[in-house]
């Protein structure tokens, strides 16, 4: 945790992986909603889909969940505390960022992503409800009524 908020995290909790919150919906939201759709290997239908998910989060009992303000920042933040963790013995440590990856100018779907290392896909690419799973721990976060609203971004580290 101290990791992450040495990163520029503003809140950084441990929370039970079964209050982890997934639907289906989530990724319409993606298909429907998001440019980026199908355009980069950690979106839909390139990111673990919601069936895979349910069936991960089974193997977890724990997650870090991470809060701050800035998508870009919170993929490095979840990157390097997936590597700590594994460095501290949590060897099924997997981090999940915020919004579409923006590592590559233009994924190429078609072959294997260059940044293996660095490339996580969100919370709500994987089918994750980012609002719910955040407000069961009576973290902030709300939709945005004007584009000059303090956006709150959410990145996860599952550790076992």
């Amino acid at each position: 945790m101290k990791k992450s908020l040495g990163l520029g995290c503003e809140q950084a909790i441990i929370i039970p992986a079964k209050t982890i919150v997934i639907g289906r919906w989530v990724q319409l939201k993606c298909k429907y909603g998001c440019d980026e759709y199908g355009k980069k290997l950690t979106c839909p239908p390139h990111s673990p889909s919601y069936d895979d998910m349910k069936d991960i989060l089974k193997e977890y009992h724990k997650a870090l969940l991470l809060h701050g303000h800035i998508s870009w920042q919170m993929r490095y933040i979840i990157t390097e505390v997936e590597k700590a963790a594994f460095s501290m013995g949590f060897y099924k440590a997997f981090g999940l960022g915020a919004g579409p990856c923006k590592l590559c100018e233009s994924c190429a779907t078609s072959s294997a992503c260059t940044h293996t290392a660095e490339a996580r896909p969100s919370m709500e690419a994987c089918g994750i409800d980012v609002y719910q799973t955040v407000r069961n721990h009576d973290l902030k976060i709300e939709t945005l009524k004007n584009k000059a609203d303090e956006v709150n971004i959410y990145g996860l580290v599952l550790l076992e």
